[in-house]
């Protein structure tokens, strides 16, 4: 049987979190806390299995509890419920430790759902924050990309680069950049080169995973687009 711990200061969903789990034969509330400091108070023969934490209460703030949760009891996990979705709520409670995090809108299912996958092994994460998580983890890897590319490339490359994903074909580009047509053909080489690829569409779609945005005097378009791979 396994043994969860309540860290929760409203009565009213303390209680029916308690209703909910006791009606699971295999978990055991063991202990109920209105905050993280009166759950580390209490004496502890044999650590909780689980710990179902709200981020958000008086003396100890969730991220702080977690953090020492895992300190004092290495096996345990904890699976935060809580009103809070916004990203860097969710960031900070999984990098202090967190092994799953629930919104107080969830069904008795997902909830009773989320304690067993926590207890299992997985992390658990609502599906409701599920596109905020992603949405961060794509600006992360973006932001490695574009500091990545800034790193690698010149500065003349990254001005190149920029008028390829705008459209401009090798004569525009020397025009717009004051260098010649050869100068062009072989800056582009040289970025095919670093970044692997090997035909313009390649080159466009890094300089998108990278953040590298189209902009300027034109906007880009497939049937421009394919005109620059006809004529280059």
């Amino acid at each position: 049987m396994y043994k969860i711990a309540i860290v929760e200061d409203q009565t009213i969903i303390r209680a029916g979190l308690y209703a909910v789990l006791t009606q699971e034969a295999q978990f055991n509330v063991v202990s109920q806390s209105t905050d993280p400091i009166e759950l580390f108070r209490q004496t502890w023969f044999v650590p909780p299995d689980l710990v179902l934490l709200d981020l958000v209460m008086p003396k100890m703030n969730g991220v702080e509890a977690i953090e020492e949760i895992k300190k004092r009891w290495h096996g345990t996990k904890v699976l935060v419920y809580t009103f809070k979705d916004a990203g860097e709520s969710i960031s900070d409670a999984f990098q202090a430790g967190a092994d799953g995090y629930l919104l107080k809108n969830a069904s008795t299912e997902e909830l009773v759902s989320a304690v067993k996958n926590v207890l299992a092994g997985h992390y658990y994460v609502s599906d409701a924050i599920l596109p905020t998580i992603m949405n961060r983890y794509l600006r992360a890897e973006r932001m490695l990309s574009s500091n990545h590319l800034q790193s690698l490339l010149t500065t003349r490359e990254r001005e190149l680069l920029k008028l390829i994903t705008e459209g401009y074909k090798n004569k525009e580009m020397a025009d717009s950049l004051c260098i010649s047509l050869k100068t062009v053909e072989t800056h582009r080489t040289n970025l095919m080169k670093k970044l692997n690829v090997h035909n313009v569409a390649e080159l466009i779609s890094v300089a998108g995973e990278a953040g590298i945005t189209r902009s300027g005097n034109r906007s880009f378009n497939p049937v421009l687009f394919h005109q620059v791979q006809l004529a280059d």
